[in-house]
């Protein structure tokens, strides 16, 4: 066995990746303790002393797992993003005080040490296209429904509704359900009728539209982590074998004959 297979069965054995989770774990522990003043003034250099020695061990992690992985290594999206991670952190090392909020980025690397949170994060990547339409949907019924505001209640409340924009402001308020009733109380009081508007528009906006956002994650989500897409992939694999298995047996059947 060549060293490179050594080191590749070294990195992906379960104590050595239990070993980087809590390397990651404790990254995010140092983190928050430099944003609290009170405790970090009482440790100062040991706690600066232990970030270093932390940033040390991912590199070296990363490293071994670069000359184990070879070329191969920056195939996997998440091992590039491990890569950039570590390379923003040790740009940070000395940088200005601007960039070392990029340490931070380290505790992302929590996402790639662990598997479900590896389908959490692909499922929402693969829900944008889906996402963005929805997005989109929502913005012109905003953009809608802000026109007629800006047309009906903007004489009246000019702070609320006396622009487009204003509009769309105050729509957005509403649609996130933060301070609405305030907000159609006022008008109530000069437009009795406005009640309707309002509850129309957060029936559409907020709990028709809004939940198609969730709607599409978890469909994403229950396709990239369904045990019935894992069986289904198995039976493939099983199926392109048995085809192999049955086109050499006809070409030595062929042979045979011949």
């Amino acid at each position: 066995m060549s060293t490179r297979e050594k080191i590749g069965r070294i990195v992906e054995h379960r104590h050595f990746q239990r070993g980087v989770l809590f390397l990651i774990i404790l990254n995010a522990v140092i983190l928050g303790i430099e944003a609290t003043p009170e405790i970090h003034a009482s440790l100062g250099l040991n706690l600066m002393m232990l970030d270093r020695v932390v940033l040390c061990l991912f590199v070296l992690e990363l490293a071994l797992r670069i000359f184990a992985g070879g070329f191969s290594f920056f195939r996997d999206p998440w091992n590039s993003f491990d890569f950039l991670v570590i390379g923003a952190s040790l740009i940070a090392l000395n940088g200005v005080s601007a960039l070392r909020v990029l340490r931070v980025l380290r505790v992302l690397m929590v996402i790639s040490a662990i598997p479900k949170l590896r389908v959490v994060v692909t499922a929402l990547l693969e829900s944008i296209p889906g996402i963005a339409s929805v997005g989109f949907l929502v913005l012109l019924i905003l953009y809608v429904a802000a026109i007629m505001a800006t047309f009906m209640f903007g004489a009246a409340f000019p702070d609320y509704f006396g622009t487009l924009f204003r509009s769309m402001y105050t729509l957005f308020q509403i649609l996130t359900l933060e301070g609405w009733v305030e907000i159609a109380n006022t008008v109530l009081v000069e437009y009795p009728w406005s009640w309707v508007y309002f509850v129309t528009f957060i029936l559409v906006a907020t709990f028709t539209l809004l939940n198609l956002f969730v709607a599409i994650v978890v469909s994403v989500l229950e396709r990239e982590d369904s045990p019935a897409s894992d069986q289904i992939l198995q039976e493939s694999r099983l199926l392109r074998e048995e085809i192999k298995g049955l086109h050499a047996k006809i070409d030595d059947l062929e042979k045979r004959l011949h």
